[in-house]
């Protein structure tokens, strides 16, 4: 499909552009959206679409700045961030603060045409910062791209979803919304999934499977600090736990450009309040996402195309690692080999401490480097050598 009609199609301008399978499946019965709103769905698959009310009680980190007005007070307050600690800056976090709310998540559940078994296995994955829940199902070469058409064709069921602030999902200032409004998100989510109220034909799973994408490994790995019980194996996609040497936080925060996604593109974002960014163009997507020569320029096109916005509040918590020594299931750490966001672009050495400690007790633990690729893993051209490793490796230990 070329990228000017996959681009209309993933953006739902116009459903002809579509490829065959596109908006295969049909609305959920409890509490759903009126018709698919998904541009893309394998034909491999049977999707149904839910919009899930959910209830959160959770303690946030309260920030000390002002809100922007516009981009430039935006870009003296990230300077003011990144300047050296001993200059002496007054703290941006002042306590935490006990937040409580109603929202409503949007999500797609696809489970296989040709159930095996496997099927009732199920994975529920939480997209990073940049993409929506279209990070796992992608519109755009799904036979090169898309991770729910080939996770259902190796038998296993995808129930994916729209963060808070992202999609079709609730909206929430971007000035709360944070790491832990994701956790307290994906406990209520995962809680739900397993007593089979939103997975259809497959009623209750027999296994779950906690599945995060960059900003979601991290919601991810807190979730499961949190509940260790939470699931049955946890698979973590560029995600990197040493602090220390691989997350360059300040290097990162500037190599984005951020600026005020409403005022960026106000068609899309315009519902957003300033505390909601974005990168500012292609370039900074792929010095963050990509590594060149092992994508192509159409891949980056029709990412730059679909992305959302993300939350300051996000980016200042993303890197959050608490011991996660209690969970005794399976856990697949899987990165790429030069991720610049979690290993400062090169992961060796960096890359298997502390996770191996903090998860010392799951049964097993793996890490895994993919090679010719960065962050985006996804969107490489070897990203479906990386979704054999992790349906290979929930193969051998469900």
């Amino acid at each position: 499909m070329a990228i000017a009609t996959a681009v209309l199609c993933a953006l739902g301008v116009d459903a002809a552009a579509c490829p065959p399978g596109a908006g295969y499946g049909q609305s959920g019965t409890n509490n759903t959206t009126p018709a698919l709103t998904q541009p893309y769905y394998p034909a491999n698959a049977h999707c149904v679409e839910y919009t899930v009310p959910i209830s959160i009680s959770y303690d946030r980190v309260n920030f000390n700045f002002s809100q922007w007005p516009d981009n430039s007070a935006l870009e003296q307050s990230l300077v003011d961030f990144t300047t050296r600690p001993t200059a002496g800056f007054p703290s941006i976090v002042n306590g935490t603060v006990h937040e409580t709310a109603d929202c409503t998540v949007a999500a797609s559940f696809c489970t296989p045409r040709k159930p095996d078994g496997k099927e009732m296995t199920v994975i529920l994955a939480t997209h990073g910062i940049g993409p929506g829940r279209a990070h796992w199902n992608s519109a755009y070469s799904p036979d090169q791209y898309n991770f729910v058409q080939y996770a259902v064709e190796a038998g296993y069921s995808v129930f994916f979803y729209d963060r808070v602030g992202c999609g079709e999902s609730s909206k929430a200032s971007g000035y709360v919304t944070q790491l832990s409004t994701g956790v307290a998100v994906l406990q209520q989510l995962a809680a739900a999934v397993r007593t089979g109220q939103y997975t259809s034909t497959v009623e209750k799973p027999s296994k779950l499977v906690l599945m995060g994408f960059s900003f979601g490994s991290y919601i991810t790995h807190n979730t499961i600090a949190a509940s260790p019980d939470i699931a049955d194996v946890v698979v973590l996609t560029t995600f990197g736990a040493n602090l220390a040497a691989g997350v360059n936080g300040n290097g990162l925060l500037r190599s984005f450009v951020p600026r005020v996604a409403a005022l960026s593109n106000a068609q899309r974002f315009g519902l957003l309040d300033t505390g909601y960014l974005t990168w500012v163009d292609k370039y900074a997507l792929v010095e963050n996402y990509f590594k060149y020569p092992y994508y192509d320029t159409n891949a980056v096109a029709y990412v730059e195309s679909t992305k959302e916005a993300f939350s300051i509040g996000e980016f200042l918590t993303f890197a959050t690692v608490p011991d996660t020594s209690s969970f005794t299931g399976a856990a697949l750490a899987i990165t790429a080999e030069t991720d610049y966001i979690v290993c400062d672009g090169y992961c060796p050495g960096v890359f298997d401490e502390p996770a191996k400690t903090y998860y010392k007790n799951a049964k097993p633990f793996v890490a895994y480097l993919q090679p010719e690729a960065s962050h985006h893993r996804n969107f490489h051209r070897n990203a479906t050598g990386a979704y054999e490793v992790i349906t290979s490796f929930l193969d051998r230990t469900l």
